[in-house]
């Protein structure tokens, strides 16, 4: 197999200002067909001391009924209280990119 010298998987750790710890991992997947996919899954915890918790990706069941505010502090996913969207972008963004990608920003 070459090496293509892309990323192909990237993670990010992230120290919030309260102590917590976020882990944010963005891969290249290949499904049926080989076609390309991106995965992303974020994992936290309470303090180095704490082990890694997994973050649900799905939204509150009724969050089709909730009102804008409602949803936005209690509808979203765990993953998407837990990081925003930038975070996740910031990564899967570099997905694809050669190995230096990151020195060059």
């Amino acid at each position: 197999m070459e090496n293509t010298g892309l990323i192909t998987k990237v993670t990010q750790d992230i120290i919030r200002d309260n102590g917590s710890e976020v882990r944010i991992v963005a891969q290249l997947c290949f499904g049926a067909g080989l076609r390309q996919s991106t995965g992303v899954y974020v994992l936290r915890r309470e303090s180095s001391s704490h082990n890694w918790q997994l973050c649900n990706d799905r939204p509150h069941p009724e969050w089709k009924t909730m009102s804008v505010d409602e949803y936005q502090r209690r509808g979203r996913s765990e993953m998407l209280q837990t990081v925003t969207p930038g975070e996740i972008l910031r990564l899967t963004s570099a997905l694809g990119k050669p190995m230096d990608y990151f020195e060059q920003q």
